[in-house]
């Protein structure tokens, strides 16, 4: 027991009113904490990561579109349905 109390660091002990004092005695510049999201380069990367976030999911959906129609049995759709006309012509 004791060879393992002597090689392990030893155990310190601290008051808690000095802790809170130190903690309120830290001094707090306000004039120095300025919001970050009022930068130039915050808005900047909000706007690509923006764009990125609207971009992807519409190039995703139209890539799988446009692939099924080349190499699947897929057609493109069609709005309305074919008039009678259009079905004598054929």
């Amino acid at each position: 027991m004791t060879n393992s109390t002597s090689t392990s660091k030893p155990r310190v002990i601290v008051d808690p009113q000095t802790l809170s004092q130190r903690r309120t005695t830290r001094p707090r510049t306000q004039a120095q904490i300025t919001d970050i999201r009022q930068t130039k380069e915050y808005k900047v990367a909000a706007r690509r990561w923006l764009s990125t976030i609207v971009a992807l999911p519409i190039f995703l959906y139209t890539s799988w579109v446009l692939y099924d129609r080349t190499y699947g049995n897929s057609k493109p759709k069609r709005l309305g349905r074919p008039s009678t006309e259009e079905k004598e012509k054929e």
